[in-house]
């Protein structure tokens, strides 16, 4: 890394230890996670989620995919942030949840929530740490569930704004977390997970499906993003190379990552998002409209399949992602004034669409048969520290089905 005058300042990852780090499935990379940057001045503990396609094979008898950039053994105290590699055994999906997190006081009634898709595994199937996986210590190498969470992505430094957000101002990042990673750092903040059981069409086949769907948008979305990055950085690392062989030598160390960052042998691309889809956006991509789509398009797949067992097909919504209207553009740069003459637009809209509001989603789902009910509603698991912990006491999945 380089680093500029003085500790607190920004260390940037140069085009040889990037490259290291796209080549190496078994690299750890351990980040000070208010420090360590990619080129554009973007957070590399933000680093969104890529399957190494080469080593998978989704689409085999026992399908697997090797995932990269899962936060797994950081400390949010320390503000350092780690990042492994996984094997993702597909069939070894136990359950999946489509979990709200309130981002504020106010449980599940709080006025704002981040949502986010967790995957939990069977005993015996779960996702392998590929830099402990053969060892011969005895080593616990496995991680008993999955967290993929939608977020922004931004450069250090620059703070969130919900309003700015509906300019599609932020990039757009698929961030994995092994679940204890991330029940820790809610937990810190005080949040619990609200969690609805989801019930998709064809049982194993359509958890199955849902994971592949999951990963294979998350990685679109990321190399979009990641190769807009790397020409963003390719011209200031090339300024302060101070030898011509060294020039070269970052030229082909630029082109080498490129080609790799380009490089994602999916066999089935009608899941990847339109370029035009790939940035952050408060309303139409955001954390809960992202998860949502997902789990649509995956029941959509499997009704297309014939596979429509559980699903109610009058009340199934199009997975569709819709387009900006002028108010989200203008609502941005508003200043005070204009924010409450744009207020009625905005109310609107989520009339039109309360799917847009995160709360409302589970309902929607249940109706749809995704989620599974109790008493006519969607089934509600919350989990904390203080009362159902989603971990038993030696830190695996404990069996909650009825």
């Amino acid at each position: 890394m380089s680093e500029q005058n003085g500790n607190d300042q920004l260390r940037v990852l140069s085009p040889q230890q990037l490259l290291a780090w796209a080549e190496d499935n078994t690299e750890i990379m351990r980040f000070r996670t208010s420090r360590d940057v990619l080129p554009g001045g973007y957070p590399a503990a933000l680093a969104p989620v890529l399957v190494d396609w080469r080593s998978s094979d989704p689409y085999g008898d026992e399908p697997f995919v090797i995932l990269r950039n899962i936060n797994s053994g950081g400390n949010p105290l320390d503000r350092t942030t780690v990042l492994q590699s996984v094997r993702v055994r597909l069939s070894g999906i136990d359950f999946a949840e489509f979990m709200l997190v309130p981002s504020t006081r106010g449980g599940l009634y709080a006025p704002s929530h981040h949502v986010q898709l967790r995957f939990a595994f069977k005993p015996g199937c779960e996702p392998q740490l590929l830099n402990l996986a053969e060892s011969r210590t005895g080593t616990d190498a496995s991680v008993p569930d999955l967290i993929l969470s939608w977020e922004s992505w931004r450069p250090m430094g620059e703070g969130f704004s919900l309003v700015k957000g509906l300019d599609a101002r932020y990039g757009l990042t698929l961030r994995a977390f092994a679940g204890p990673q991330r029940f820790l750092e809610d937990s810190l903040r005080g949040r619990d997970w609200f969690s609805y059981r989801l019930s998709m069409p064809g049982g194993e086949a359509g958890l199955v499906e849902l994971a592949k769907v999951a990963v294979a948008l998350g990685d679109g979305v990321a190399r979009h993003t990641v190769a807009d990055l790397l020409e963003q950085g390719e011209e200031n690392w090339l300024e302060h190379a101070p030898e011509a062989a060294e020039e070269l030598s970052a030229q082909k160390q630029w082109s080498a990552l490129q080609e790799r960052i380009q490089d994602s042998r999916i066999s089935d691309r009608s899941i990847y998002l339109d370029a035009e889809h790939t940035s952050y956006h408060s309303v139409l991509r955001s954390c809960a409209t992202l998860s949502r789509y997902t789990v649509l398009t995956t029941a959509q797949r499997m009704v297309n399949r014939g596979i429509t067992e559980g699903v109610d097909l009058n009340q199934l919504p199009e997975p569709v992602l819709r387009e900006a209207e002028p108010w989200m553009a203008e609502t941005a740069k508003a200043s005070l004034t204009g924010l409450f003459l744009q207020a009625p637009l905005a109310l609107g809209y989520f009339m039109r669409h309360p799917e847009s509001v995160p709360v409302k989603i589970p309902d929607e789902l249940a109706r749809a048969g995704l989620v599974e009910s109790s008493g006519g509603r969607p089934r509600l698991i919350q989990y904390s520290r203080d009362e159902i912990r989603p971990y038993g006491r030696y830190g695996i999945n404990p069996q909650t089905r009825d």
